[in-house]
């Protein structure tokens, strides 16, 4: 079996840099709603990518796993969607017996082998927020 790589690009860093750049000095608000979902991926990819995906997601994992399908959702990551989703049903209780725990292991897992680029959803998506992502970057 191949050995699948682990990390983000460097697109996905620099996205994940300025949107987390912009938020923590602005006010409040800052980040318009293709930003937040932007930032609510890369920061999920990266803990993914890590290996920190339980850290990142406790103590709300269900919130969490919540959040992230509907911004992989916007961004058109149609098989991780269906793998949160399938998460979140562990979770619920409606599919296995596992534990918090043992579910997001289990999606790390899934998420490794993944088909869907994140890293060229986010390029496409970025295209409406490229503007205020340079901004944030130069700053």
């Amino acid at each position: 079996m191949a050995e699948t790589w682990r990390g983000i690009y460097p697109i996905t860093s620099f996205v994940l840099e300025a949107l987390g750049r912009k938020r923590d000095s602005g006010p409040a608000g800052a980040l318009t709603e293709r930003e937040q979902v932007l930032l609510v991926v890369v920061e999920f990819w990266a803990a993914a990518a890590h290996g920190t995906l339980q850290k990142h997601l406790f103590p709300d994992s269900h919130a969490r796993l919540l959040q992230a399908q509907q911004a992989f959702a916007a961004i058109g990551a149609v098989r991780i969607v269906s793998l949160l989703r399938v998460a979140l049903e562990e979770l619920e209780g409606r599919v296995g017996n596992n534990t918090a725990e043992a579910v997001i292991d289990q999606l790390d897992e899934r998420l490794a082998r993944t088909d869907d680029n994140v890293d060229d959803l986010v390029v496409r998506y970025l295209g409406a927020t490229e503007e205020t992502l340079v901004d944030a970057g130069a700053s």
